[in-house]
């Protein structure tokens, strides 16, 4: 769980040094939703069907990291004169 955090973090830092346009980053923080959504409910699944609160807590830590990132990338802004 932790290296797929670490994967959407170094997607995080590409998309910050490649620049890329708002329907890229748009598209990829769309993906991210839809990603964090599946695996919060397939985690939360395993999690609930295993009566392991540790799944659980990791399903919504999941949901919260992809989240935060799908926002972060569109918050930023593009810069005037390119």
């Amino acid at each position: 769980m932790v290296f797929c955090g670490v994967k959407i973090f170094l997607c995080y830092i590409l998309c910050m040094k490649l620049k890329f346009d708002r329907e890229v980053r748009k598209s990829i923080a769309d993906e991210l939703k839809k990603i964090s959504n599946f695996g919060g409910v397939g985690l939360g699944f395993i999690g609930y069907s295993s009566n392991s609160p540790v799944i659980l807590l990791g399903a919504f830590i999941w949901w919260i990291v992809c989240q935060t990132i799908s926002h972060l990338l569109m918050s930023i802004q593009d810069e005037e004169g390119e």
